[in-house]
Parts: structure tokens; C-alpha cells; sequence
């Protein structure tokens, strides 16, 4: 009987040894902010099968079942709402994936030390920035008054309304050159990082053979990249229902003029208007339960799919 307890008081003993004492409450911050920020709100999803009335709580709300979901089939904008969600979202992996692929490659190929932490910071300091701070800086480029247009006027040329909804065609390249901008800092450090961690005879052999550059990093680099690749393009498969809030809100700024609405607006941005705007909080949370259960469920088939595939590669 004794020997069976053992191990777990051992483990318990282990866990309040005062050498861990310091590990553990490094933790704590993270177990606090996930328990206050993660798993309490759960208690909300409730909502979404209730007509959420904010002086009744939700325990005191009429319980309707599935009617708020039944809004979500229904509703002719959603459709267009769910298409533009997965179509730029398409846009922002196939076009992002390669190109920060691509960015970590030549990085990691530059000889010079002060040359790759100098681009590694001009990469990454965009991804510091909040799209508030962003929108400002696109506006200065696009706006009536920016710079594009100044340069037209100051050619006799005629200036383009960027804002303006006979120009929403432009939008979803516009939207990706943002993405890329302010994105691609955190996964190139990422690609980054896998590189740093190879085998430099690797190169040094295939230099004494004959290989350029190029070859060295079709054969050699990109190969590497292969699991880290695999992993950051089934986290982006699985939050294909989800889009940078701030991206969609604030750049072709559907905060104030919403004239390109129709080209830019996702579910995030069409959850946030039904919930606050409109106060349809019900309907709103239905929504939002619907985009995490069918984003789960693209996670863990893509995963699927890339563990048939090549089984080092997949996720979990």
C-alpha cells in the first residue's frame, strides 16, 4: 500500500520543493489571466440560446433554444459575410505563407550579423503597432490628401478615391499588403529561428560541391522549414473563420465611413456590429459560437490531412 502512494507523494513533495516555489508562481499570472479571460466567459455561450435581456442576466433570460441560430441560415448578408471571411483569408495564406518563407531565407543567407538583426527589427517593430496607429498611416498614403494622390495632383493626373466604394475592387490587395506589413515580423522570426538551428555543414558541403545560393536554398533551407511551415499553415487553416479585427475595422475604415463594407466586412467585424451596434447580443454570441465549433473542426482536419501527409509535420 505504501509503495503504490509513493510516487504521488513524491510528485506533491516535488511540486512545494522551494526550488520550484519560484517556477510556479511564474505561472500563476498566466493561470489568473487564462481562468479571468478564457474559461469564465465560457459561462457566456449560454447567451446564444437565450433572448439576452441585460436586466434579467442570463440566468433570468427566456430560453429560446436554437432560434438565434436559425437567424444565422437565414440571413442573406451572412452568406456574403462568411465568403468574404474565407476568401481573404485564402488570399492572406497562400500569398503570406511563401513570402515570409522566402523573407527568412534571403535573411538567413545575409553574411553580414549587424545587416539581419537590423532587418529582423525593421520586420518586426510593424507588428508592435496597433491598427489605430496603422489606419493613420494608410490614410496618409490613400486618403484624398495623401500621398499617392499628391503626387497625381502635382502631375495633372486624376486623383483616386481609395475610400470610395467604386474603388472596393482594390481593397482585398490593399488589406493583404497591410496583413503582410504588420504579420509577416512574428512568422519570419519563427522561420527565422528554424533556420538557425540547422547544421551549417550542410551548406559548407554543398558549397564544396557546387551548389549557388539558389540551390542551397530550394534543397537545403526550404526542406527545414517544412515542419514549422506545416504547423503556422494549420493554425492559419484553423482560424480561417476568423479575421484581424483591426485589420478589417479600421484600415478601409469601417468605423466611421462604411462605403466599403460590402468588399471588407467579415465575421468578426459583422459579430461586433450585430453584438454592440445593434445590442443583439444573442444573436451575436450564436454567431460567434458557430465560427469557433467550425474553426475547430477546420483545425483538426487540416491537421488530419497534414499528419497522412507527412506525420513529423502535423500539429498534435
Amino acid at each position: 500500500m505504501t509503495k503504490k502512494t509513493a510516487p504521488k507523494e513524491k510528485k506533491t513533495r516535488d511540486l512545494y520543493a522551494k526550488e520550484n516555489v519560484s517556477y510556479v508562481l511564474m505561472c500563476l499570472p498566466v493561470v489568473i489571466k487564462t481562468l479571468i479571460f478564457s474559461i469564465l466567459p465560457l459561462l457566456w455561450i449560454v447567451m446564444a440560446f437565450e433572448n439576452y435581456k441585460g436586466f434579467q442576466g442570463i440566468f433570468g433570460s427566456e430560453w429560446v433554444w436554437f432560434k438565434n441560430f436559425e437567424y444565422f441560415f437565414r440571413t442573406e448578408i451572412i452568406w456574403h459575410v462568411i465568403r468574404n471571411t474565407i476568401a481573404l483569408n485564402f488570399l492572406f495564406i497562400i500569398v503570406g505563407t511563401p513570402t515570409t518563407a522566402l523573407m527568412a531565407m534571403l535573411m538567413f543567407e545575409m553574411k553580414n550579423r549587424f545587416a539581419t538583426k537590423f532587418f529582423q527589427t525593421i520586420y518586426f517593430i510593424p507588428y508592435l503597432i496597433s491598427w489605430t496607429v496603422a489606419q493613420y498611416c494608410v490614410e496618409g498614403i490613400l486618403g484624398s490628401n495623401g500621398l499617392i494622390n499628391s503626387v497625381l495632383s502635382s502631375l495633372n493626373l486624376e486623383t483616386i478615391k481609395f475610400y470610395d466604394a467604386s474603388n472596393a475592387h482594390a481593397w482585398p490587395w490593399i488589406l493583404l499588403i497591410c496583413n503582410i506589413w504588420k504579420g509577416q515580423g512574428y512568422a519570419l522570426i519563427m522561420d527565422y529561428a528554424s533556420l538557425s538551428g540547422m547544421d551549417t555543414e550542410l551548406f559548407e558541403a554543398a558549397e564544396l560541391d557546387g551548389a549557388n545560393r539558389g540551390q542551397r536554398m530550394w534543397y537545403i533551407s526550404l526542406p527545414h522549414l517544412r515542419k514549422i511551415i506545416a504547423i503556422l499553415l494549420i493554425m492559419s487553416l484553423g482560424g480561417i473563420f476568423r479575421s484581424d479585427f483591426g485589420l478589417f475595422w479600421f484600415i478601409p475604415k469601417n468605423d466611421s465611413d462604411r462605403a466599403l463594407l460590402e468588399t471588407t466586412e467579415v465575421l468578426d467585424t459583422y459579430i461586433y456590429q450585430l453584438s454592440i451596434r445593434e445590442t443583439d447580443y444573442s444573436a451575436g454570441t450564436a454567431i460567434g459560437l458557430v465560427q469557433s465549433v467550425v474553426g475547430m473542426v477546420v483545425l483538426l482536419l487540416s491537421n488530419k490531412i497534414v499528419k497522412k501527409i507527412d506525420k513529423d509535420s502535423a500539429f498534435i
